[in-house]
Order: C-alpha cells, then structure tokens, then sequence
C-alpha cells in the first residue's frame, strides 16, 4: 500500500438533529416559496433551486468528519467534500488521550473549533482522542469509539504513543 493510499478511514457524519435542523430551515423557505410566490418578475422555481442547493452545499462542506491514517500522518477533513482539512504528523504527537468531553461547554459546540493550544475537529457526540502534541498543543478528535481510533493509529503509524486511560474533562 503507497503512502497516499489511507490505511484506515472512518467518517462520522452530522448528528440526525442537525441534519434535521438544515434541512428542516431548506423546507420551510421552500415551502414559504411554493404558498407565497415572489413579485411578478422573480422567478420562483430558480429561487427554490437556489435554496435547495444552498442545503446541498452545507450538506457537501460542512455534513461530518472523515479520519484518514496515512502511514506518515492522520488527516482530517470536515464534510464530504473534504474542502476544510488539516494534517497532523505522527513525529508531532506525543501522546493519544480517549476522553468523554463537553464539546459545548468546552468549544461552543462541534465542527472545527477552538485555536491556539486547544482545537476540536468534531461531527458529533462528546467522545474524543485528545491528540497531544510535542509543542503543547491538543487537538480533539471526534470519535465515537476513540479508544480504538487510538489503537489505529498505533498501528497505522508504527509508534508505541502512550495511551491514557479514558479521562472526563
């Protein structure tokens, strides 16, 4: 396998309520749209293609968070168009932390936030491999399983990183 073939990947897509919450806000200016037609001189039908690709989009950029372990680093991206991404080295990681968090308390919610020493690159769910980096910064992986996200990359990256023991933050 080349080094620019992932050996595990995983995708964790939007919570129902999020999803339900687009494209609940898609329906309804739809629907405004179909019982109460614009003036005379729009046209109703390009405005709703307008509003449904609007969800599509937010849907393709923004509907989840694949991992993806390359031999050499962990490469994450939001949505399904991988259009938001970072990549982190393995040579950069210290340490691989699984934790139960509280991603609104904590980050104001999930999607890619937090900056400097603390940054999140969450879908859903309040489970996580805290990576922990060489210069002191962390990144939190959103995983529903991220004890054995840990192991992956163990064995993906061929380094023994420490592993601690499932910590509540």
């Amino acid at each position: 396998m080349d080094a620019k073939t992932p050996r595990h990947s995983e995708f964790e897509a939007l919570a129902p309520w999020a999803r339900i919450l687009t494209w609940g806000a898609v329906g309804s200016a739809t629907w405004g749209l179909l019982t109460n037609p614009p003036s005379e001189g729009a046209l109703p039908s390009v405005i709703i293609a307008a509003v449904v690709s609007l969800g599509v989009l937010v849907e393709l950029v923004f509907g989840g968070l694949r991992i993806e372990l390359f031999t050499d680093s962990m490469r994450l991206s939001l949505g399904r168009v991988g259009w938001i991404k970072k990549s982190v080295r393995y040579d950069e990681i210290d340490r691989l932390e699984p934790v139960t968090y509280r991603p609104l308390r904590e980050f104001g919610g999930w999607g890619v936030r937090g900056f400097g020493v603390k940054q999140a690159w969450t879908a859903r769910g309040k489970r996580a491999l805290v990576l922990h980096r060489s210069d002191g910064s962390q990144i939190y992986v959103g995983s529903p399983h991220p004890e054995q996200l840990a192991d992956r990359v163990r064995s993906v990256s061929g380094r023994p990183f420490p592993v601690a023991e499932i910590a509540a933050t």
